[in-house]
């Protein structure tokens, strides 16, 4: 009886760590598959943490979630 209630702790023991590396690689394949998509959930969900890099000028100001927009350029030119 008591092989058999070590064995059992043996398992359990075992079967932990194979779970969290499991848990861990389909996340990450998860998360593959939905940057592959351009999956638009991404930017709201709480288990992504999300790091903007912006390459800009000197001065130039970048405020949190704001939407990219292109001014037109202007020219001297008469129409």
């Amino acid at each position: 009886m008591v092989n058999w209630f070590l064995w059992l702790i043996a398992i359990i023991c075992l079967s932990l760590p194979a779970w969290l590396l499991y848990n861990s690689w389909n996340k990450g394949r998860l998360l593959n598959e939905r940057l592959a998509q351009c999956d638009n959930t991404l930017l709201t969900d709480s288990s992504v943490k999300i790091n903007q890099i912006v390459s800009a000028p000197i001065g130039t100001t970048v405020t949190e979630n704001a939407t990219l927009v292109v001014a037109p350029t202007i020219s001297n030119e008469i129409r």
